[in-house]
């Protein structure tokens, strides 16, 4: 079980290789190819949690080899890279949840119809590449697979995307190149103020962890760190699409195919709210306390900001990019307060929001498919000629404004109570937004599934049980969060804690 991170990497790799290798003009072996590949890798990512000993807690099933060393060129401080996969109570949620919207998203599929090997072979490696950035246990690996993600995801919409496909990758890559810029410099900044703290430079997690929280309290305090801080943070915004780098996400999702948009907006996004707890929170708590109330006024102004632009969309896809940006508002909100409930609440609501951003871009996807648009001027009443996909739909929404009984609603209480307890002013402000998310997604079902049914629009054939399929995993995936949200609480719980502690909270 040593190698099974390692395996969940390298299968979608080789599907992908599978898919591209395949004839032309074959439609069902690329199509395998993947949906056997995304599902080995399910499983063996079921199998990592239900095996992870939650009392030992820390990196388990890992796997790591020396890699490469750059010699004295720094300071007399050799930099040590390591080749190195690993679980722990942060990173198995995440993975968990692209296991499930990377399989949910690949039989989603089916409707592509040309090129269909590049298209298969580009999502598998796209899902090699989310994988291998929640499993990494090197910061310079992780850096490579978060730009190994950058190449898939511009030709999967550049390709397969709308009209104006090739303006959106253009300015997808254009935006997540620039974080990319800010992410490597803290990277390498954070290996030479812990080199400057423990003598050798490293980009392993935990051996940078150790370093950086074993200096003396005036090097986390150090001008040097603060200006680390906060280019992460920056490039955190833009990998997170939140205000003011936000305009690529609605963008993208507007002209990528809905199996594209189910893992752009379910997992591409959650990246940077992995960065901000691992690198951020986890390396370096004294700058999150510094900064907090920067960091929670970002959020708030996303949560607000988001709602009200969601609300004059007639566009399901723009509507729901909002909706994503809203959700990682209450994300940064939550962890900002640095309590043991806040940082629970944050992991919650990026697990949560990735599952039901996926199950609605599912469903709007069908819905687009079958009446040749998303815009909800053009719809109404599709309840009766489509009672399954309405129905999913509708479960969809539900979840994504705080359903009890579902993830986002356990996330939205964590959050909120951890957040209240350090800024309850601002809180106050999350609260609105959250009550004009319920406003603007039920007035989209009312305008999209409810009401008279257009002429043009009474034929339409309802989804298959093969086409409903991803929504009714992912739905079960959400309520089974929100039903036992130990599922994670005890899973990340001690992770959680320990940056908690870190911090101070």
């Amino acid at each position: 079980m040593h190698v099974a991170t390692l395996w969940v990497v390298l299968i979608p790799f080789a599907a992908g290789l599978i898919s591209w290798l395949a004839p032309r003009d074959s439609r069902s072996l690329p199509r395998a190819a993947a949906l056997l590949g995304s599902l080995v890798s399910a499983v063996l990512v079921g199998a990592m949690y239900l095996g992870y000993d939650r009392a030992a807690g820390g990196s388990q099933f890992a796997f790591s080899r020396p890699w490469f060393t750059v010699g004295d060129a720094l300071a007399d401080m050799p930099l040590t890279v390591t080749f190195g996969f690993g679980v722990d109570g942060l990173s198995l949620p995440l993975l968990a949840l692209t296991a499930v919207v990377g399989f949910t998203a690949v039989w989603a599929s089916k409707g592509i119809r040309n090129r269909t090997n590049e298209y298969y072979g580009w999502l598998m490696i796209l899902l090699a590449g989310l994988y291998g950035v929640f499993a990494s246990t090197d910061l310079f690996l992780l850096f490579f697979f978060l730009e190994l993600i950058l190449i898939p995801m511009y030709f999967l919409i550049g390709i397969w995307g709308g009209a104006e496909r090739t303006k959106a990758a253009a300015k997808f890559l254009i935006y997540r190149g620039l974080s990319s810029i800010g992410i490597v410099v803290a990277f390498f900044g954070l290996a030479y103020l812990a080199g400057k703290i423990g003598g050798d430079m490293t980009l392993d997690v935990a051996a940078l962890t150790r370093q950086l929280h074993g200096g003396a309290a005036a090097a986390q305090s150090a001008p040097v760190a603060g200006a680390l801080f906060l280019l992460l943070l920056a490039a955190i915004l833009v990998e997170e699409a939140l205000v003011p780098f936000h305009t690529w996400l609605p963008f993208a999702h507007a002209q990528a195919p809905a199996p594209v948009n189910m893992i752009l907006g379910g997992v591409v996004v959650k990246t940077g709210a992995y960065l901000f707890l691992r690198v951020a929170a986890g390396m370096m708590p004294a700058m999150v306390g510094r900064y907090a109330v920067l960091v929670a006024v970002i959020g708030v102004l996303n949560i607000l900001w988001a709602g009200l632009i969601a609300f004059v969309q007639s566009d399901w896809r723009r509507l729901l990019a909002y909706t994503t940006i809203s959700h990682m508002g209450i994300f940064l909100l939550a962890a900002a307060s640095m309590t043991p409930a806040g940082l629970q609440g944050a992991l919650f609501v990026a697990v949560s929001s990735g599952l039901l951003t996926a199950l609605l871009f599912a469903g709007v996807g069908l819905i687009g498919e079958r009446a040749g648009t998303v815009d909800m001027a053009g719809l109404g009443g599709l309840s009766k000629p489509m009672p399954y996909v309405s129905g999913l739909l509708l479960a969809g929404a539900l979840g994504s404004l705080g359903l009890p009984g579902m993830g986002q609603f356990v996330g939205e209480v964590l959050s909120f109570s951890g957040s209240f307890s350090v800024f309850p002013r601002l809180s106050a402000f999350g609260i609105a937004g959250i009550l004009l998310a319920a406003v603007y997604l039920l007035r989209a079902m009312q305008r999209t599934t409810f009401g008279p049914t257009p002429a043009t629009k009474e034929h339409l054939r309802d989804g298959t049980v093969g086409e409903v399929l991803p929504m009714v995993l992912l739905l079960i995936a959400v309520i089974g969060v929100g039903v036992f949200p130990a599922v994670i609480g005890h899973t990340a719980g001690a992770a959680l804690a320990a940056l908690a502690a870190g911090i101070g909270g």
